[in-house]
């Protein structure tokens, strides 16, 4: 039976004694589990979780990603078909506008618990992100003036292999944060982990 380790939730060798990620004993681990997260506004969201993981926060994708492109929908129909003025151009770039960001509202979702992230991006093709907090690089966080105004931000993952854009999350800076936290208590609980994994060995070598 394939063992993950109960720490990082990586993939162990088998026979092995430690896990090559974190350092964890491999006797401190558990077969996955598959969890549904109902929480999600669009749809179910299975993720595999590991013993002792525990979801912290999910994302919610702000809807005011759609306001300014419905507006300039609005506008075009309303200059076209009450005004007279034929300003199809208007009404055109509204609609492919409001196309575009609904598909990123749909296709948007980052899903933070205290060993993972979790996340899925992209607008025609879904790129989908499942990174333990130990191979995180770097996580940033930026809005524009609407976002601002109106409580979205852009939400940047940088692991050690790829870097991951999560637009329009919903205070977007308290999501960074949480992350950022998360990331600081991660890194003390595998400094202790790793510290006590250590002790172990050298007593089970002289006893």
């Amino acid at each position: 039976m394939t063992r993950f380790c109960k720490n990082c939730g990586a993939e162990l060798e088998e026979g092995s004694i430690f896990c090559n990620e974190c350092g964890t004993k491999a006797g401190e681990v558990s077969p996955r589990k598959n969890i549904s997260l109902d929480n999600d506004p669009f749809k179910s969201y299975k993720i595999n979780m590991i013993n002792g993981e525990n979801i912290i926060r999910s994302s919610q994708i702000h809807i005011g990603c759609l306001y300014l492109p419905s507006i300039l929908t609005v506008l075009g129909f309303i200059l076209i078909f009450i005004i007279g003025i034929p300003m199809f151009p208007i009404l055109i770039v509204g609609l492919i506008w409001l196309l575009i960001r609904f598909i990123g509202y749909s296709n948007n979702d980052l899903i933070l618990t205290n060993k993972r992230v979790f996340g899925k991006c992209g607008l025609i093709s879904t790129v989908q992100m499942q990174s333990p907090l130990n191979k995180i690089d770097s996580v940033s966080h930026s809005n524009g003036l609407f976002g601002k105004l109106i409580g979205y931000g852009t939400v940047e993952i940088a692991t050690t292999s790829s870097k991951f854009k999560f637009r329009f999350i919903r205070e977007g800076q308290s999501f960074y944060n949480d992350i950022f936290n998360q990331l600081e208590a991660s890194e003390v609980e595998n400094r202790n982990k790793n510290a006590q994994a250590i002790v172990d060995a050298m007593a089970e070598k002289l006893s």
